[in-house]
């Protein structure tokens, strides 16, 4: 059985006259074997190797529960990223509010110092 593909290396061509046309007739004839070897059919078929319809079958469900898995995890992961923000916009908030009271203590204590003087 022959190669579908040909030998990518090249030939060694006989040395040519330059200005002769035996480059461009080797060039057609390498086209034309190219051109027969891929319109060929083969004689005889090899067996194919593979896997079978049961074994695909359940390679693919196989996959889709690893795909249910793998949604659930994103949903566990989501909600441990909402709770997370949250906790950190609950610290902000509480941060914020914390220095208004102790600039309104400031405030206060200035009053005291600058007003019965």
């Amino acid at each position: 059985m022959e190669p579908i593909f040909p030998d990518p290396t090249p030939e060694p061509e006989a040395a040519a006259e330059p200005g002769s046309e035996a480059p461009a007739q080797a060039a057609e004839v390498a086209k034309t074997e190219v051109a027969d070897e891929a319109n060929s059919v083969p004689d005889e078929y090899a067996p194919v190797a593979g896997r079978s319809l049961k074994e695909v079958e359940q390679v693919r469900m196989l996959e889709s529960v690893a795909a249910q898995k793998v949604a659930r995890d994103y949903q566990h992961i989501i909600w441990a990223y909402g709770i997370l923000w949250a906790l950190f916009a609950g610290y902000g908030i509480f941060l914020w509010r914390r220095s208004a009271r102790l600039r309104a203590d400031m405030d206060a204590l200035r009053r005291e110092l600058d007003g019965p003087a």
